[in-house]
């Protein structure tokens, strides 16, 4: 009997030791961005201890992501929403427009709409009786760390911005840096990958933006490939995906089509540093040092150039070793490598934004 009595304890201190106590609860919530007549949906964390929280509003990156930026099974808002909830921070995430149960409107939509979409719910939270309206901030991952700083210099009622892994530069030069860190991640020439980027990638992609029609722009697309055939070899060409003269037609229309939309158009063009120099709220930009996507020395250099030239007083810049784009720990960054790695996101950005946090409301 003693024995049982002995097991059944052991059983039940099992099970309680396993089981997380959350301090937060958890809501479903919908909002209107009025100016283009759109509902957004998401979920609101709000701690369960205490009343007029500071809140955190989380915006995506590039494409249609649900409420958690479920990414190959990781769901880093999601880990950002419990771990602050759980540390007295309210959170708001939401579905993107394409995403979670936003689907079929995210054609056509641009950083235009997502500012609006971020804004609306800044909006939303200033109805809400637990948030302190004075204490509203945001973070951006990404393109969503682009939309961020246009969003807090538009307005006057955000209180902090969190940059993770966000652009510092222009984006035709983030994507030009993109694609060498890319390509020297799958240890491609150097010189080659100079020459795709410079002779060919550049020209062709910052035409997106340029209004040109898809005549002229196959006719561009088609001489920029006859001069990548003059000055790579064809194991060089091949490397890089690039079609012999004869079958490079449907390349050309894939190029187009994928290119070619409103987003495109205004994203390659899009200069974050023109708001982050306006920037004067206190602001953390974090960036992993095996980011491939937007590569940490470039693009925090620049945040912080921008800062100083805002006359921010209150910045902080932190470069996270072996972490990738999604603030996980990497080999090699490459997103091919995403689905081996485990886990939702690294405690070391957990434990950086809220220490931050926590130095600005203690």
């Amino acid at each position: 009997m003693r024995l049982f009595l002995l097991l059944s304890l052991l059983c039940i201190s099992g099970i309680s030791s396993g089981q997380k106590t959350r301090k937060y609860h958890e809501e479903d919530v919908s909002f209107w961005n009025k100016t283009d007549s759109v509902q957004l949906h998401g979920t609101l964390t709000i701690p369960t201890t205490g009343k007029k929280f500071p809140v955190v509003l989380l915006i995506t990156g590039s494409g249609p992501q649900d409420r958690n930026e479920t990414i190959l099974g990781h769901k880093p808002f999601k880990a950002i929403a419990e771990y602050l909830g759980d540390r007295g921070f309210a959170v708001l995430r939401y579905d993107d427009r394409g995403g979670g149960k936003m689907n079929k409107v995210f054609t056509n939509a641009t950083i235009d709409n997502f500012i609006k979409d971020a804004s609306a719910g800044v909006d939303f939270l200033k109805t809400r009786t637990e948030i302190n309206p004075k204490k509203i901030g945001l973070l951006g991952h990404s393109e969503g760390g682009s939309v961020a700083p246009v969003v807090a210099t538009q307005r006057k009622d955000i209180a902090f911005v969190v940059l993770m892994a966000a652009p510092g530069v222009k984006h035709m030069e983030l994507m030009k840096q993109q694609n060498r860190d890319l390509f020297r991640g799958m240890k491609l020439d150097s010189t080659a990958i100079e020459t795709y980027v410079n002779d060919y990638y550049e020209d062709v992609f910052s035409g997106f933006g340029k209004g040109l029609d898809s005549t002229q722009q196959s006719q561009l697309i088609s001489a920029k490939l006859d001069l990548l055939r003059q000055k790579l070899s064809e194991k060089q060409l091949f490397n890089f995906m690039i079609p012999a003269k004869d079958k490079e037609a449907p390349y050309i229309r894939q190029v187009y089509q994928t290119s070619h939309g409103k987003w495109f158009q205004q994203f390659i063009n899009f200069d974050p540093s023109i708001y982050l120099e306006q920037l004067t709220v206190p602001t953390l930009a974090v960036n992993g040092t095996k980011d491939v996507q937007v590569n940490a020395d470039l693009n925090l250099r620049r945040i912080e150039k921008s800062l100083k030239k805002a006359g921010n007083k209150n910045y902080k810049i932190v470069k996270l070793e072996g972490l990738n784009h999604l603030m996980l720990p990497a080999k090699t960054g490459l997103p091919q490598e995403y689905a081996t790695i485990k886990g939702d996101i690294d405690p070391a950005f957990l434990e950086t934004v809220y220490h931050w946090l926590h130095g600005i409301y203690p």
